[in-house]
């Protein structure tokens, strides 16, 4: 059972739902602006402040997809996806 930090909770990384309910967490904080960090380079010319994320939000959607589809597999649910008609 290997284990990891996800923002200072344990998490299984062999449980698809747990990792997904802490990444979810990651993704509310991202929203609300409170896992945005500031930084600022300064010379003596120029001062520049920056701001940026911990993970691109793209990609933090990605596998929070990859993770909600595990999760229904391990519970033995089916995801139902939009269905296509060719006439």
């Amino acid at each position: 059972m290997a284990t990891v930090k996800i923002d200072g909770a344990t998490v299984d990384m062999d449980d698809p739902c747990a990792l997904y309910q802490a990444l979810y967490a990651i993704k509310l904080k991202r929203l609300s602006g409170a896992a945005i960090e500031e930084g600022e380079i300064q010379s003596p010319v120029t001062r520049r402040r920056m701001r940026y994320g911990t993970i691109p939000m793209d990609l933090l959607e990605a596998e929070l997809d990859r993770l909600a589809t595990a999760c229904d597999a391990k519970n033995g649910k089916r995801r139902r996806g939009a269905a296509t008609f060719h006439f």
